[in-house]
């Protein structure tokens, strides 16, 4: 059974066009109130943030692939990450007086301008308290090769409560699939090439025997 799996074409070149001066990941900005989520000290209980994303990753099982590539083809794919660590993704900072707006944006351009690290899952949210107002920020930075517009706010949509004191939950048990070697995937793509001019002919031959059936499953496709 297969423990990767391959990028699509469309994703594939959000990676491909991303370089030093254009970062391919999309964000944005979440503003709460503050008091629901206050910690027994004082400030922002990131604990508690922390555990409501775990108990939901199952979720979204992408936010815990990486990327890795087949050999020689260097073609992108998902595997698991056996490294994979919370903490590192969900991040906590706070912002320096007079903590408006207008610092709260300082941030999100120094975040944004920052590539996200293609060894790990490329995500990250931060947890922003000290904005003015009793209010705290959540900013979530994804790359655009794990998501689309609309699937973009899958785990910000599984880590919303409609009300503030829903419960956490328990994570679900979860142990990373195991990489697969480089032989495997230099096989497989073999394997996948091998089957292609049989896919293209039998292709060719049914636009040729039946051009509107095939007319109508390409614009129905779309």
């Amino acid at each position: 059974m297969p423990t990767y799996q391959r990028l699509s074409a469309m994703d594939a070149s959000f990676l491909g066009i991303e370089d030093a001066s254009c970062h391919m990941h999309v964000g944005a900005v979440l503003i709460f109130d503050a008091a629901p989520l206050r910690a027994p000290g004082g400030g922002i209980d990131i604990d508690r943030i922390r555990a409501a994303i775990h108990a939901r990753l199952h979720l979204v099982p992408r936010f815990r692939q990486r990327l890795a590539q087949v050999p020689y083809e260097r073609v992108p794919i998902w595997v698991d990450d056996d490294r994979f660590r919370l903490a590192y993704h969900v991040r906590h900072t706070a912002l320096p007086q007079p903590g408006d707006e207008r610092v709260l944006k300082r941030l999100v351009g120094r975040i944004m301008s920052q590539p996200l690290d293609r060894k790990r899952p490329v995500w990250e949210i931060w947890v922003v308290e000290g904005l003015d107002g009793d209010r705290f920020a959540l900013i979530s930075k994804t790359h655009h090769c794990m998501v689309d517009g609309i699937s973009g706010a899958d785990l910000m949509s599984v880590i919303l409560d409609a009300t503030p004191d829903a419960r956490v939950g328990s994570p679900e048990p979860w142990q990373p699939a195991p990489h697969p070697s480089g032989a495997r995937l230099v096989l497989d793509a073999a394997l996948r090439r091998a089957a292609q001019p049989g896919e293209a002919l039998r292709a060719v031959y049914s636009a040729a025997t039946a051009p509107r059936t095939q007319l109508r499953t390409l614009t129905e496709g779309r």
